[in-house]
């Protein structure tokens, strides 16, 4: 299994939660326990508003993805997209520019970051683990935040994400 520390074989890891395999059949008798790990961690704040997550676990998974690789790339590719959007956008369906649209990588940042919060136990908040943190990593990728560990990114984030994220002396556990 992959870790933290070590992403190597999350993809497969992310397929096997999501979706299981020939070998977790419950109807043969076959069970995992993790999969109810992985159900209950996606289910758990689906009624009423969850307590806001620390920053420093919005910049951990930021961290991560801009570390390793293969989510770098794909975050790279979604910031590309976001340049041109900005420069040239928005544009209508049928504009050749729609094509593109990087939706394999969109769609790897979406496990990715499901995947993440799962292993770091995390809750499964996708404003805040998917909005909020791609839009760190996108402005860090262009230049315009410093970088991971930097005051101004901190700031950033109190300053236009404090209805999602808290400051980590504010109480909340990371």
């Amino acid at each position: 299994m992959a870790s933290i520390d070590n992403i190597a074989g999350w993809r497969e890891e992310y397929e096997y939660f999501q979706y299981g395999d020939e070998n977790t059949d419950t109807d043969a008798g076959i069970y995992d326990p993790v999969m109810d790990d992985w159900r209950a961690h996606k289910n758990k704040f689906v009624h009423g508003m969850p307590p806001k997550p620390p920053i420093s676990q919005v910049l951990h998974l930021v961290e991560v993805m801009l570390g390793n690789e293969e989510t770098r790339s794909a975050m790279k590719e979604l910031s590309d997209w976001w340049d041109l959007l900005e420069k040239k956008g928005p544009f209508e369906d049928d504009d050749p520019e729609m094509a593109l649209f990087p939706d394999e990588a969109v769609q790897l940042l979406i496990e990715f970051w499901q995947w993440f919060c799962f292993k770091a136990g995390y809750p499964h908040l996708g404003q805040v683990f998917h909005h909020v943190a791609i839009e760190v990593a996108n402005k860090i990728l262009q230049g315009r935040l410093p970088g991971v560990h930097a005051r101004e990114t901190e700031e950033y984030l109190l300053q236009n994400y404090s209805l999602f994220v808290s400051a980590d002396d504010e109480g909340a556990s990371q």
